[in-house]
């Protein structure tokens, strides 16, 4: 009990740490100071002699304020993720099973802090995809996550690839496996890269089928009607006279001043010459707009790549009706 009590602390003296980087805007900070940690580290965890006191965090002070030592702070949350990794193997190893929950809970804490600083892995030598391999596996390790890969879902008795931008064969049409925040698949509506996003029409959940159809279709209605998301919410509702109902057709006046009529997505439909009828669908209401084919390429945010296991909800998916879809950073 003493020991655990004493490595507690000492695991506890790492948030000081973290604290006093961050007063001192190591932390995420691109062009700062610069700190030499090897000397401070890991080893002074495991041992347990309960030498730990205020008068280190007076010595990180100290090597906080030093701009002319060899170590970036901007890497210094990924040494701790790494050096806490390492002795979680060895409480996982020997079997101590309370030093390994508090460990855990400890590189969770270190791991959120990477999220929101992706100036962390700044000469980590680290990659976003590296570190999610490594994170994934140390969770694997400390059995809070089924797969040791961060591409797999436990889904069915198994691990499977997690496929949101294809369809995955172990889910219906329209739909992909994706992981959640206890690493356990769930099928749901395939996602669109942003490009796609604007010229196709995303598939949205239907309650009563239980899966997911394509928008401005039939879909899961009566005859007559199509399928459509409104207020983010998916229903039912009449085909207006003489729109298709393929998937590919919208039913849209360009401004208040002129009637509602049906264009198809990706023509020059009311658009200026050379001008395309563009699709916006991350808002609540379906918005179209006028524009040139290549406008508005958006490159997506590194952060993504850190954490593909940010669960994003598209609008009109299982997950956001379910209420099942949170960022959880690995748990």
């Amino acid at each position: 009990m003493i020991q655990h009590i004493r490595i507690s602390r000492q695991l506890l003296f790492v948030n000081k740490i973290l604290f006093v980087f961050s007063l001192f805007g190591l932390i995420g900070a691109p062009h700062t100071n610069t700190i030499r940690a090897k000397r401070y580290f890991f080893p002074l965890f495991i041992a347990i002699d309960g030498s730990f006191t205020e008068v280190k965090v007076n010595e990180w002070k100290g090597a906080a304020s030093n701009r002319n030592q060899e170590e970036d702070g901007s890497a210094f949350l990924v040494k701790i993720l790494k050096n806490l990794g390492s002795d979680l193997v060895d409480s996982v190893e020997y079997g101590d099973d309370e030093l390994t929950q508090i460990l855990l809970s400890e590189i969770k804490d270190v791991w959120r802090r990477i999220v929101n600083s992706p100036k962390s892995l700044v000469n980590s030598g680290e990659t976003p995809e590296s570190l999610g391999i490594y994170m994934a596996k140390i969770l694997f390790i400390a059995k809070d996550r089924h797969c040791e890969s961060p591409d797999e879902t436990y889904f069915n008795g198994q691990c499977l690839p997690i496929s949101t931008k294809k369809r995955s064969e172990h889910c219906p049409e329209h739909m992909g496996l994706y992981d959640d925040e206890k690493n356990e698949g769930i099928c749901d509506c395939l996602e669109l890269t942003r490009e796609q996003a604007k010229s196709q029409l995303r598939p949205i959940y239907s309650n009563e089928t239980g899966v997911c159809h394509l928008q401005n279709t039939q879909g899961p209605c009566e005859n007559g009607e199509w399928f459509v998301l409104k207020n983010t919410y998916p229903r039912c509702e009449p085909v207006p006279h003489g729109c298709p109902t393929d998937g590919r057709h919208v039913y849209w006046n360009p401004d208040n001043s002129t009637a509602k009529e049906c264009w198809e997505i990706w023509t020059q439909g009311p658009c200026d010459k050379g001008q395309l009828l563009h699709l916006e669908q991350d808002t609540e209401e379906l918005q179209l707009y006028c524009s040139f084919r290549l406008a508005e390429f958006s490159i997506s945010n590194s952060i993504s790549y850190l954490v593909p296991y940010v669960f994003r909800c598209g609008i009109g998916s299982f997950r956001r009706q379910f209420g099942a879809c949170i960022p959880a950073f690995f748990g």
